[in-house]
């Protein structure tokens, strides 16, 4: 327990970061096992700020987007029906709450007024309902008691009387619920309520506005437990008044004591006893002796067959439904008052409805209704179905006041899952208006992708797939474009998606890129490489270690498929005693003619990085030179760097792959984006400090200096800006835009590296063949490649230095980056993966090989062709161009 308490701890000591995802999973993770009253308090208290502040955002999000629904556009005339059935129809009643308090404090109005009088439909006024926001005098944070003063106000005024609007709200509220809503029915209007209704029902309905108002006064006893020998005497009594003659007086107060005096539950006993002792049902024989009206008040009153008529309510649901035409009146008034505080609740309505009708009330109102009005409906039940909407009361309690801490800490996670779904419908939304008409709001979709986790991203993408039946990934990547487009594909995938894209980057086309392979097998965890294998062999329906293997060859295939197996001990600990004797095992491996290579593969490959970590601190002790160096010197090209790789931590290893793709001219784009974009905000977070500690200068300021245009903004954003949602009070800042700046475009994608070579470049190649003989002489043993072909014959990196390469397709087959997906319903191709092109440290041409040429022989190249140009001068009809310092 001790160290559950430790781990504990030291999660919430993470304030600094305030990852939310990271805290709140090991949270839920240690759930169960938190036995320290403190610790258990602390994690509570936690969630419940994380909780607050989303909430706050939601809020503050859906007052914005209403009153863009409502007030936007060019002329502010309109009304957006779609978004706002999107905001407000998707939220709960708690929710909605928030939403109207935020609306009020930014722009001094009614939510529910607006709303009401904006858009003039069933589904406006089914919303104002369910927000029923409290005015001056009744001021309330849920407002039942709202809804209830609301539905009186709209059965009386007017012409006439809604006798059944009446009988519904009374009979499906609690009495508290009812004494609250009396109280702010009369607090509005300054008058008796019982006098209004007896008014308003008059001498013709008088036996019905008896049962109202004994419901009215609070008189039945909602929750009391059932008396099973008092309601035999009632169904006794009640036989004989239902037995009277045409001639003889109905007691119709008497019938009101009965069944209004007892719970609900005891006057459905009443109907299920009378049905038994005397063959027909309670209910028929009242409609024969009772006006219509008040046979269906007291019908309201034995229909449930619990403590809660939801029956009644998916009986009258039904009866709006039936026949010709649909009640939308009722409809409207019943789906806008129920929520999961009101009895009955919706859930429990929903269930009543499927029970007794055999098909679900989605699908009823489907065939009834139609346009704003269904999908706001439909939207409104699957909200109000959310199960978070239930814990809302018991999440907001004092924690230091709070009995049962477990069950509010599990409270609090299922809020927490609903308030994130509410989030990504809200950042969903968002991506759709920056990508939505004339142009691309780039500024705000980088403030938006930039400042969210990855986890996150995933539930933005499905929301958005939910909302406009298209991936979200197809919509970016047709307003995007260049290395900015890349980059946003990698950071909205998830990281099996951009695995994926890695693994068919570096296999497809001529060859195989061993260093994509590389980041891919050494910088993720087992499980992660156990997942990008399933993942790519399902949507390949083949096995990558047969297409490894067949792209792969010698140590190089050895070592691939042995990382490829997922077996690697990740958290086994470091013993010194091993530890030398493995350092030994490798000494003797590059010991004597050639190299063992199997043996430094499964030192490597096989162990824990603390023990790889212990292995080259030991050999370094015994031997006093480093590990690295002896794997140089033995071996050579991408296994090489795969065992380097090995004796690095992760983030150490990423922050040098970037550092290296922004050596020489130019920089390795697709490197930066796979590294940034394949990464969530904390293992980037990681890899930036990492950078800085190595290379002494901060990520953001070499991503500024290498890389333009909007891909830099977002490249910046990324590392730098917080996960909103984990610190909602931390501002959002991007780098600003910077117009003037021209994007730098990626070039097109070159074929796989070709194993090392000390060959000069192309571009010098090019100058020597002016005059072979003269060049040999003055450089000696350097060897030179053959002309290059010319016209159709044209061969990549032996091209002439200003040819324009042939397109892509032409060189790999491989799909350039600019390209854009034509059907959006279609999940989008990955892009391919540009390769590293290694440049000469002089030339800044493409080099054959991947490794750069040796320094002294590179100097006798230039001192060679600087003779060379002073000999001969340039060549007819040729422009001397500035040699690259």
């Amino acid at each position: 327990m001790a160290a559950v308490v430790a781990a504990t701890t030291s999660v919430l000591a993470d304030e600094n970061t305030r990852l939310a995802n990271t805290t709140v999973s090991r949270i839920v993770e240690a759930r169960g096992e938190l036995d320290d009253p403190a610790v258990l308090k602390e994690c509570c208290a936690r969630l419940q700020k994380i909780n607050g502040m989303l909430k706050a955002r939601v809020a503050e999000a859906d007052a914005e987007a209403c009153h863009e629904a409502m007030k936007g556009g060019l002329t502010g005339i309109g009304c957006d029906d779609k978004r706002l059935v999107a905001t407000l129809c998707t939220r709960t009643k708690a929710a909605l709450a928030r939403t109207a308090a935020a609306y009020r404090e930014k722009y001094d109005k009614d939510l529910a007024k607006e709303v009401k009088g904006e858009t003039s439909s069933d589904y406006g006024r089914m919303m104002a309902y369910a927000m029923s926001a409290p005015d001056r005098v009744c001021r309330h944070d849920d407002a039942p008691e709202v809804y209830v003063a609301d539905v009186i106000d709209k059965a009386c005024k007017g012409l006439g009387c809604d006798e059944e609007a009446l009988i519904e709200v009374c009979c499906t509220r609690t009495p508290e619920q009812l004494l609250a809503g009396k109280a702010c029915w009369e607090g509005r209007n300054d008058a008796s309520l019982f006098d209004y209704v007896t008014k308003e029902l008059g001498h013709e309905y008088r036996h019905l506005n008896i049962l109202l108002l004994k419901i009215l006064k609070g008189e039945r006893p909602w929750d009391e437990a059932v008396d099973d020998a008092r309601a035999a005497q009632h169904v006794e009594k009640l036989h004989k008044e239902c037995a009277k003659g045409m001639m003889q007086d109905f007691k119709e107060d008497k019938v009101v004591n009965w069944l209004a005096g007892c719970p609900p539950a005891e006057a459905a006993l009443c109907a299920d006893l009378y049905e038994k002792a005397h063959g027909k049902s309670l209910k028929s024989a009242l409609e024969a002796k009772c006006g219509k009206k008040f046979a269906l008040g007291l019908s309201a009153l034995l229909v449930a067959p619990g403590v809660t008529p939801e029956e009644f309510v998916a009986m009258r649901l039904e009866k709006a439904m039936k026949g010709f035409g649909t009640n939308e009146a009722i409809l409207v008034r019943l789906l806008g008052g129920l929520d999961h505080a009101s009895r009955p609740s919706m859930p429990a309505v929903v269930a009543a409805y499927e029970r007794k009708y055999g098909r679900t009330l989605k699908e009823a109102l489907k065939s009834e209704i139609s346009g704003d009005f269904l999908r706001a409906s439909l939207a409104w039940i699957s909200a109000l179905e959310d199960p978070s909407q239930a814990f809302e009361a018991t999440t907001a309690c004092d924690v230091e006041a709070c009995d049962d801490l477990e069950a509010l800490l599990d409270a609090l996670v299922v809020e927490n899952a609903s308030v994130n779904q509410m989030m990504a419908s809200i950042d969903a939304q968002e991506v759709y208006n920056c990508c939505h008409g004339f142009g691309t709001s780039d500024g705000k979709l980088i403030a938006l992708l930039a400042s969210r986790s990855k986890p996150h991203l995933q539930a933005v993408a499905a929301a958005y797939y939910d909302q406009r039946d298209k991936p979200m990934v197809g919509r970016i990547r047709e307003e995007t474009s260049g290395w900015y487009k890349l980059l946003l594909t990698y950071l909205v995938a998830s990281p099996e998606e951009a695995d994926v894209r890695q693994l068919d980057a570096a296999m497809d086309g001529l060859g195989a890129d061993g260093v994509a392979l590389v980041e891919f097998l050494v910088g993720n965890s087992q499980a992660r490489v156990r997942a990008a294998k399933a993942k790519w062999e399902g949507r390949h329906d083949a096995s990558l270690v047969d297409r490894v293997a067949s792209e792969l060859h010698g140590a190089n295939e050895t070592l691939a498929l042995q990382l490829l197996k997922g077996e690697r001990d990740e958290l086994g600990e470091a013993d010194e005693a091993e530890a030398e004797a493995l350092a030994d095992k490798l000494a003797a491996g590059a010991a004597g003619w050639g190299t063992d290579e199997q043996a430094f593969i499964e030192v490597l490959a096989k162990n824990s990085p603390e023990t790889n970590y212990a292995v080259r601190t030991a050999y370094e002790n015994k031997h006093g030179k480093s590990l690295e160096s002896l794997i140089e010197s033995e071996m050579s090209g991408n296994l090489a760097k795969c065992l380097g790789a090995l004796l690095l931590p992760p983030a150490d290893y990423y922050a040098k792959r970037l550092k290296d793709a922004f050596r020489g001219l130019g920089t390795s784009d697709a490197v930066v984006c796979r590294v940034l974009g394949g990464h969530d905000k904390a293992d980037v977070r990681e890899i930036a400090a990492a950078y800085e500690r190595k290379y002494g200068t901060p990520l953001k300021d070499d991503l500024k200096a290498e890389c333009s245009g909007n891909y830099k903004r977002l490249a910046q954003a990324w590392v730098t800006m917080p996960d909103a949602l984990a610190d909602p009070d931390e501002p959002v800042e991007i780098p600003p835009d910077e117009p003037d700046e021209p994007e730098a475009h990626p070039p097109p994608p070159e074929p796989p590296t070709p194993p090392p070579s000390d060959e000069p470049t192309a571009a010098e190649v090019m100058r020597a063949e002016r005059s072979l003989d003269t060049l040999e002489k003055i450089a000696g043993r350097l060897p030179l490649k053959p002309r290059a072909p010319r016209g159709d014959d044209w061969v990549p990196n032996q091209g002439r230095p200003n040819e324009e390469p042939p397109p892509p397709s032409f060189v790999s087959g491989e799909r350039c980056p600019e390209t854009t997906e034509a059907d959006d319903d279609v999940e989008p191709a990955a892009p391919p993966e540009a390769k590293e092109i290694p440049r000469g440290p002089f030339s800044g041409q493409p080099v054959g090989g991947g490794a750069p040429p040796d320094p002294e022989k590179a100097a006798a190249t230039r001192a060679a062709i600087a003779a060379l140009d002073r000999s001969l001068g340039p060549a007819p009809g040729a422009t001397r161009l500035p040699r690259p310092a």
